[in-house]
């Protein structure tokens, strides 16, 4: 997962991509890069780290009045600098930087900048023109999804474009903006919010659409549909990936989370365990795993008619731990991560909103730390379904906690997953239909894979 960004603006443009781009940071933390053209040269400015480390005061000699492109990625990529989004390429007429989020299919190869960008050099050189070689290249990558996005220099006409591209499953999201002077672009909506607030003015807003291509220059906006669109849109990104102030595909991510929450009251009946006549137990307390647990949270307390509170502070300066590999490294980096308040949790049957289990290390984590404040138990409930199959591009071998359990009731998967994760005394799933509806579009347009097993791209 990547976040990208692109801008297209009468000068400033480098500077206004940087802004956009510390709204996409939280989909990568390792690394950031900027490319920025004028109609003369095409420069990059990227390194290790967060983007406020990367982007030091030594970046204001980057920025250049007269920049009328900017690309950005927050990567959780930690190659060598010269491997670093964005990439550049060169032919006899262009040079390009490439910012990309995607795999190429049945590989496990990421769809790197590189990869994308060596396959579309090989047609610019047999073509010429960067519109049809940008066309062909996306009707050979029939086994990968993408969204992406790319600053051209046309060093024949002496003009630089933005270029912005998705593929036609669009099981990666990409939002588009525009106004009279200027167009953007990124993975999240809620960036181009957020510029709003600045003081950009914002004439017209929507998600690309999937495989589509939108190209904006100094003679205007050109947007052509080169695929027919096939959605396949990753149902992570509502219940874990995007921020809960964007949109995506016109669907308020706070909102399917809260959904999520109504959802699991109403499967698992949680007004007859967690009150009694009288009201809420005294004995419990509904705390969110910070931050995706917290719209969840707000559902389930809208469904129980109880208050929620807070238990377990995140420390926002550490990044996602579901994306490390490592166990041991995961576990030590979810307790550096969270604390616990306990004046909260001290004494209590602890109920605790989450996003999702997949191997269960974060989540026994947490439960462990709320145990040792003094929690007399803890309950998971999990927004998203029981997840039985790595990612497609994810093929390692990696330890699903309910994938043992396919084929079991939505209850008895709970029981035995918790069962072996020692400090959760409950779990409770939604199921893939509560998260269907939470979404709200119809289920051949959302992939599943990783809870149902059905693989959009083996369809026809």
């Amino acid at each position: 997962m990547k976040g990208i960004i692109g801008v297209y603006s009468k000068g400033g443009a480098a500077l206004k991509g940087l802004y956009l781009l510390y709204g996409v940071q939280h989909r990568g933390q390792e690394s950031a890069g900027i490319s920025a053209a004028d109609d003369r040269s095409l420069r990059t400015w990227k390194g290790k780290g967060l983007v406020s480390a990367v982007f030091n005061d030594r970046f204001t000699s980057f920025i250049h009045p007269d920049d009328y492109v900017a690309i950005g990625c927050a990567s959780g990529e930690n190659a060598d600098r010269r491997m670093l989004p964005p990439f550049n390429l060169s032919s006899e007429r262009y040079d390009l930087s490439i910012a990309s989020d995607g795999y190429v299919l049945e590989s496990a190869d990421r769809l790197n900048e590189e990869i994308f960008g060596e396959i579309l050099l090989r047609r610019l050189i047999n073509r010429g023109d960067l519109r049809d070689a940008l066309h062909e290249t996306m009707k050979d990558l029939t086994h990968a999804y993408y969204s992406l996005v790319m600053a051209v220099l046309d060093k024949e006409e002496g003009r630089s474009e933005l270029v912005a591209a998705r593929g036609p499953r669009g099981v990666r999201p990409l939002y588009m903006a525009w106004n009279e002077d200027g167009f953007f672009v990124a993975s999240e909506s809620a960036t181009i919010d957020v510029m709003e607030g600045m003081g950009e003015n914002i004439d017209g807003r929507r998600d690309l659409k999937p495989g589509s291509v939108v190209i904006r220059d100094g003679k205007g906006t050109h947007e052509e549909q080169v695929l027919a669109p096939r959605p396949a849109h990753c149902a992570f990104e509502w219940v874990y990936f995007g921020r809960p102030d964007s949109v995506i595909e016109e669907r308020s991510v706070h909102d399917v989370r809260r959904k999520l929450g109504h959802a699991l009251v109403e499967t698992h009946d949680l007004r007859k365990l967690y009150s009694t006549e009288e009201g809420p137990r005294e004995d419990m307390v509904l705390i969110p795993v910070p931050d995706s647990g917290r719209s969840v949270c707000i559902g389930v307390a809208e469904g129980l008619g109880v208050p929620a509170n807070e238990g377990v502070i995140k420390n926002a300066y550490l990044g996602r731990t579901y994306i490390i590999d490592d166990p041991e490294f995961r576990k030590t980096a979810s307790d550096l991560k969270h604390n616990v308040i306990r004046k909260t949790v001290e004494g209590k049957r602890v109920v605790i909103t989450d996003d999702s289990i997949v191997r269960g290390t974060v989540s026994e984590s947490v439960a462990q730390n709320l145990l040792k404040a003094g929690a007399a138990e803890v309950e998971f409930l999990v927004s998203y379904a029981p997840i039985f199959h790595p990612c497609f591009p994810d093929p390692r071998d990696k330890p699903l906690a309910a994938a043992p359990y396919k084929g079991r009731s939505l209850s008895e998967i709970g029981d035995l997953v918790a069962a072996n994760l020692p400090s959760i005394n409950k779990v409770r799933y939604n199921s893939p239909e509560n998260v269907v509806k939470a979404i709200g579009l119809p289920e051949t347009a959302i992939c599943t894979l990783c809870i149902t097993g059905r693989d959009p791209f083996r369809e026809e």
